[in-house]
């Protein structure tokens, strides 16, 4: 390969792109939090509807719901 068939990229245009490609990821990774977020609160809604009863024979009790909506999820 001689000089003319190298690609030079001026260290500036290096820097901006990684810049654009890590911003990206982490608006990828908020956005996913976010999901994953919403989710756990839709989910959790939803079996604060069912009846003391229900719950007790899918095996939850009242008091866990809003434990289990704040664990640690993996979201990546």
């Amino acid at each position: 390969m001689n000089k003319t068939e190298r690609i030079s990229y001026p260290f500036t245009q290096v820097v901006a792109v990684m810049l654009a490609a890590a911003y990206e990821k982490v608006r990828d990774a908020l956005r996913a939090y976010g999901e994953a977020r919403a989710r756990a609160a839709a989910a959790t809604g939803e079996l604060e509807h069912l009846s003391d009863h229900v719950l007790r024979d899918i095996g939850l009790h009242r008091s866990q719901l809003g434990a289990g909506s704040r664990r640690e999820r993996s979201w990546w």
